[in-house]
């Protein structure tokens, strides 16, 4: 595995700890926030339905986007450019797609008898305003969000906190703090439910994480993870 050129020192940097406090800060808010509109929601103070996904979803992502403006316009790293996707990344994006979604059919099979990759029960007519909202949020805007957050910056800044012996642990401590965070903010509603999330999503970190530290690229972790959150909304959208 290999790292961003501006970040390849095993030096530590004063500066570079402080980027990572910032993340880990807009990470807990995102966490708190999403608590507190859940609560809120629990309660009747969100109105309608597609109004909740909105602001569960916004609750989330403008943590995520101060601490990613934060590091990004302080360093004035070109995250940008590691938007470039190549034949071979979108290959191992497919392949990260395909071990990660059999790991989680396995979990559930064992957990519960069932994938849960099917069209969920629904009386009367769906409400296609609430399905394409949620869509977009899962399968468009969160996985970009969380890719740059958690692969572009948080494990390239941990790397570089590193020594080369010792650089697999950002990959590591990177994908725990993505499950964990997943966990958190999951609709699990059962221990069995919430400790499958944890260790899909775990694995999809891994993998993905990998996948970046490899190639110094985060456009094929976006492809990898847009296409697992897609694989979900296709097999869940109801018919």
């Amino acid at each position: 595995m290999t790292s961003e050129p501006e970040v390849a020192t095993t030096e530590p940097s004063t500066a570079r700890q402080r980027d990572l406090v910032a993340l880990l800060v807009a990470l807990v808010l995102a966490v708190v926030l999403a608590r507190i509109v859940s609560t809120l929601t629990l309660r009747g103070a969100v109105p309608g339905p597609v109004l909740q996904v909105i602001v569960g979803d916004v609750a989330v992502w403008v943590p995520l986007v101060f601490g990613i403006i934060w590091v990004v316009r302080r360093t004035g790293r070109d995250l940008f450019g590691r938007f470039r996707i190549e034949i071979g990344d979108v290959v191992f994006a497919l392949g990260i797609v395909i071990l990660t979604r059999v790991f989680d059919a396995v979990l559930a099979l064992t957990f519960t008898g069932t994938t849960g990759l099917v069209p969920p029960p629904s009386l009367g007519t769906p409400d296609v305003g609430l399905l394409l909202v949620s869509a977009i949020g899962i399968v468009l805007v969160s996985p970009v969000l969380e890719e740059l957050f958690f692969r572009g910056l948080f494990q390239r800044l941990l790397a570089a906190e590193l020594t080369p012996r010792t650089r697999w642990l950002a990959v590591l401590v990177t994908a725990f703090l993505f499950a964990l965070a997943h966990l958190f903010l999951g609709a699990a509603t059962t221990t069995l439910g919430g400790f499958q999330v944890f260790l899909t999503t775990f694995v999809l970190g891994l993998l993905t994480g990998t996948l970046v530290a490899m190639t110094n690229r985060v456009g094929g972790a976006i492809v990898a993870h847009v296409l697992f959150n897609a694989v979900a909304v296709v097999a869940t959208w109801p018919r």
